[in-house]
C-alpha cells in the first residue's frame, strides 16, 4: 500500500484489477486481512489517502465488483470505517449499488447482524446515500408484508429481513419518518396481518416485534401497538437493534489484545447469525390460542384521512405468480401482466427459481379484462422466461 510516491500522479487501475481478480478467485480473506487494516489506518486522518482508496475500489471492473464490495462490507470493523474506504461508491457504480441495496439484503440472508449494521450504517452516514436507505427500507417492508414471501420464504430469511428493517428504522430521522409516516403505517398493517396468519409461532412473533417497532417510531407521542408474546433471546435481540445505535466496530489500529477488549464491549451477536441459510425450518410448538387474541383490546388507528392509493404492480416474481393464479382484483392483474416482462429481465436469478411454473402459467393464461395488446404482452413475457432459463423451460 505504500507504493505511491509522494506528490506525483499515478494510475492505480492495475492494482484495482489485481484486487478484483484475487477477490473473485476466493482469496478475499488473504488479501483484505492485510489491505483493510492498512487502509483503515491511512484513511483515518488523511483525505488524500481516502481519495486514493475510493479510486482503488471505483476502478475495479464490474465483473469483479461484487466480490470486492462483499469483502469490504464483511471485514470492515464498522460503518464509519466502511464509509471512509468506499466513499460514495454506491452512488457512482450501478453494480455496487445492486450488491449493496438488493443482493445482500433481498437475495441473500446468511450475513451476520454485524454485517447488516455495517451495510445499513454505511448508507446512513452520507446525505447522498440516505436516499438509498429509504428506498431499501421500502423494499424490505414490501417483502415483509408480502403474503407470498411469508408463506414460501424460510424462517431464517424472514428473520434476516426483520433485522434489516429494524436497523433501517434505527437510522431514520424525524423528518424522514414524517415524510413516509402513512406508508409505514400501511406497510405495518398489511405485514402484521400476513405474519399473524402464519402457522409458525416464530413467524408470528417476528411480525409482532416488527409491527411494535414501526408503531413506536411513527407514534412517539400517542398509543402504540403492544402484543403479548414470549419475550425470548431472539425478540430481545431484535428489539435491541431498534433501540441502540449500531456499533461502529473495533477501534482501528489497536493492538490485538486491546482490540479484543473493544470487541468485548460491543453487543454480542447471537449464534443463530452464524448458522447457514440452509438451516432446517422451525417446527411449530403448540401454543394457546389466547396469545393470538392479544391485540383485541388495542385502540384502532384513525384511518379517516387515508387517501385511496392506485393499484401498485408487484415488485417480485413470486408475487406476480400469486396474482396471475389467484387474484380477483382485475386492476392488479392487469398491472401485473404489463410489468411481468420487465420484472423477469431485471430479476433473472429469481426467475430461474420458478421458471417452469411461470412458463406453464403464461402458456394457459387467459385474458380476464380487455387489455390492449394482451397477446403481445403474454408472448413477450414467455420469450423473457425462455431466454432467461432456456433448458428447463424448453
Amino acid at each position: 500500500v505504500s507504493f505511491i510516491p509522494g506528490g506525483s500522479d499515478c494510475s492505480i487501475s492495475f492494482v484495482s484489477h489485481v484486487l478484483g481478480k484475487v477477490c473473485v478467485q476466493g482469496r478475499q480473506k488473504e488479501i483484505l486481512s492485510v489491505l483493510l487494516p492498512r487502509l483503515t489506518d491511512l484513511t483515518k486522518s488523511d483525505c488524500i489517502w481516502q481519495r486514493i482508496c475510493w479510486r482503488l475500489v471505483e476502478c475495479v471492473p464490474d465483473r469483479w465488483m461484487e466480490a470486492v464490495v462483499l469483502g469490504f462490507v464483511q471485514r470492515a470493523p464498522g460503518a464509519d470505517v466502511l464509509s471512509r474506504l468506499l466513499g460514495n461508491l454506491v452512488v457512482k457504480n450501478k453494480k455496487a449499488q445492486f450488491v449493496v441495496t438488493q443482493k445482500m439484503l433481498l437475495l441473500q440472508y446468511s450475513h451476520t447482524t454485524a454485517v447488516l449494521q455495517n451495510l445499513l450504517g454505511y448508507l446512513a452516514l452520507d446525505s447522498l446515500r440516505r436516499t438509498f436507505l429509504i428506498k431499501v427500507l421500502q423494499e424490505l417492508l414490501e417483502t415483509w408484508g408480502s403474503s407470498s414471501a411469508v408463506k414460501h420464504s424460510p424462517p431464517e430469511q424472514q428473520r434476516y429481513i426483520s433485522q434489516a428493517i429494524l436497523i433501517c428504522l434505527s437510522h431514520l430521522k424525524e423528518p424522514e419518518i414524517e415524510s413516509c409516516r402513512q406508508e409505514l403505517l400501511t406497510s405495518m398493517m398489511e405485514g402484521v396481518k400476513c405474519h399473524l396468519d402464519s402457522s409458525l409461532p416464530q413467524i408470528r412473533r417476528l411480525g409482532m416485534v416488527v409491527a411494535e417497532s414501526i408503531s413506536s417510531k411513527i407514534n412517539t407521542d400517542g398509543p402504540v401497538l403492544k402484543f403479548q408474546y414470549e419475550d425470548d433471546d431472539e425478540t430481545r435481540e431484535l428489539k435491541s437493534l431498534l433501540l441502540q445505535t449500531p456499533p461502529s466496530g473495533a477501534v482501528p489500529g489497536l493492538p490485538d489484545d486491546e482490540k479484543e477488549k473493544a470487541d468485548a464491549a460491543l453487543p454480542l451477536v447471537s449464534e443463530s447469525d452464524e448458522k447457514s441459510c440452509t438451516a432446517a425450518p422451525v417446527v411449530p410448538n403448540e401454543e394457546s390460542d389466547a396469545e393470538l387474541d392479544s391485540d383485541d383490546d388495542l385502540i384502532p388507528y384513525d384511518m379517516s384521512e387515508d387517501k385511496e392509493l392506485k393499484t401498485k404492480a408487484p415488485l417480485y416474481i413470486r408475487d406476480c405468480i400469486e396474482v396471475l393464479t389467484g387474484c380477483e382484483d382485475v386492476d392488479k392483474w392487469e398491472a401485473t401482466v404489463k410489468v411481468l416482462e420487465s420484472l423477469i429481465r431485471r430479476n433473472p436469478a429469481a426467475t430461474r427459481e420458478v421458471s417452469v411454473e411461470l412458463a406453464k402459467i403464461l402458456l394457459h393464461l387467459e385474458e380476464k379484462t380487455c387489455i390492449e395488446g394482451f397477446a403481445e404482452l403474454r408472448q413477450r413475457a414467455q420469450v423473457a422466461v425462455l431466454t432467461t432459463d432456456p433448458i428447463p423451460v424448453s
